[in-house]
């Protein structure tokens, strides 16, 4: 089997054992919206809360994905597939669910809190990296923690404080989540920062969250070769 034949067979079974959870699929829709009508349509703060409901709901189903899948990488390891197929194959399957989420809150979001809105594009692109940087977030969580409860703690602090904290401040900006609310502030003329250091910033975090959920993968599922018997 090809080395993308079985990234796609990952992302397959990621698939069909995230559909088994009926629950937690439509815990995923809901949520985005909950953080979302939770506030007025006139509050501004209602495009933050709406955007990190939706980064919410990604990292959970990456914190998910890799917990519910503990047992089967070290079979994937003996079959020969590498920890890189592993999360590319969660990767492709995580990144389509949340471009879908952000295809379904988007409109809503643009329509309901419009007044709020100086560029509705960037809006979109806050959105898009939200569901990028969150996918990486929540496997770099699964692939720390041991169990769901501590990884579930863990993202609601980060996603806790990404809200709580000023965006000019450097706790703000070391937390992977600061580049997404840049570009958010930027679009409502709350900031008047750039874009392309948002986009830059979110391109770093995913960077670094991916290469420590690598590191985590490879230690927990490296296979160890006997040596050879001495003849």
């Amino acid at each position: 089997m090809t080395a993308l034949a079985r990234t796609v067979v990952v992302a397959e079974m990621q698939a069909r054992e995230l559909l088994r959870r009926r629950a937690v699929m439509v815990l995923l829709i809901l949520l985005p919206a909950a953080f979302y009508y939770s506030v007025p349509a006139s509050e501004e703060w209602g495009l933050l809360s709406g955007s990190i409901g939706v980064s919410w709901a990604v990292a959970a189903a990456g914190l998910f994905a890799v917990l519910g899948w503990r047992r089967a990488d070290p079979r994937l390891a003996l079959a020969g597939a590498p920890a890189w197929q592993g999360i590319v194959g969660r990767l492709l399957l995580l990144h389509v669910l949340g471009f879908v989420l952000v295809a379904m809150f988007a409109p809503l979001l643009l329509s309901r809190s419009g007044q709020h809105i100086d560029d509705p594009g960037l809006i979109v692109l806050a959105l898009a990296l939200m569901a990028v940087v969150s996918v990486a977030m929540g496997l770099m969580i699964g692939a720390l923690v041991p169990r769901e409860l501590e990884g579930t703690l863990v993202l609601i602090g980060v996603v806790g404080v990404a809200m709580s904290v000023p965006a000019d401040t450097a706790v703000a900006r070391s937390l992977p989540l600061w580049g997404p609310i840049e570009i958010i502030s930027i679009a409502t003329g709350w900031s008047d920062g750039t874009v392309a250091a948002g986009v830059a910033h979110t391109a770093v975090s995913v960077l670094v969250l991916l290469a420590v959920a690598s590191w985590a993968w490879r230690r927990r599922v490296r296979v160890h070769h006997p040596q050879p018997l001495p003849r």
